[in-house]
């Protein structure tokens, strides 16, 4: 061990700690950054190409189940680290940032766990920012609420594989149930493994009267309360 000051995490596994401790030693730890709003396939295709593994054996340890539960964030791990042991960590930071705290809040709410992940995770995928996030959350909720289908194009692009900023009218036909185009509500899952910005935000979203919101290519969101001030808005920022 080298003398110095280290920064511990509380619930950090024994091995965590034992990185942490020795690191000065171990210049070749491994670490892994999963950006937040990655799926669980762009997650998997980035940890094969760390060298950890091959996608089949992500594949096999991240189940698909497991999409909007792996927990984005910087890891370190020792460079034999298994798929198994990336996963568990992941997890159990899933556990730890999504406390008990904002668990009885969505019991209180009378939501699950599972749709406010599944509505974070295409909140990432909309917009940036917190405020937008909490704007957005609103209005998809309330769309939910009502009946009316959430037409995000992030749910098409998790069908497609693609991540463009719109999407084809062919698209829009994708009989899907992640198409939300095609069907209202939530789709079956999460289409992202989201940030806690965006999961806080769907859980505390922001009360307005708006229905409808576009992106325009410089990424500022555009709001409207009425269908026709909406397609007002796509003629002048969307080109």
């Amino acid at each position: 061990l080298q003398q110095g000051v280290f920064e511990l995490e509380p619930g950090m596994s024994v091995r965590d700690t034992i990185l942490v401790l020795t690191r000065a030693q171990a210049p070749n730890e491994l670490t892994l950054t999963f950006i937040e709003g990655w799926t669980r396939e762009e997650m998997g295709t980035y940890v094969a190409r760390a060298g950890v593994g091959s996608v089949s054996d992500w594949d096999r340890v991240a189940r698909p189940d497991l999409e909007g539960y792996l927990f984005p964030d910087t890891y370190r791990f020792f460079p034999d680290v298994t798929m198994e042991e990336i996963v568990e960590r992941m997890r159990e930071e899933f556990d730890r940032k999504v406390d008990s705290d904002l668990r009885a809040e969505i019991d209180r709410q009378g939501k699950t766990l599972h749709d406010v992940i599944t509505m974070a995770s295409i909140i990432e995928r909309e917009v940036r920012g917190t405020e937008d996030r909490k704007m957005v959350s609103d209005i998809f909720w309330k769309r939910v609420a009502i009946g009316m289908g959430l037409q995000a194009d992030s749910t098409v692009n998790y069908i497609t594989g693609n991540d463009t900023p719109s999407i084809s009218y062919e698209d829009r036909e994708i009989d899907s149930p992640y198409n939300t185009y095609k069907y209202r509500g939530l789709p079956p899952g999460p289409i992202s493994n989201p940030s806690l910005d965006s999961i806080r935000a769907a859980i505390y979203p922001t009360s307005n009267d708006y229905y409808f919101f576009l992106t325009d290519p410089e990424g500022d969101v555009h709001y409207a309360k009425t269908l026709d001030e909406h397609n007002v808005n796509r003629a002048k920022y969307i080109r």
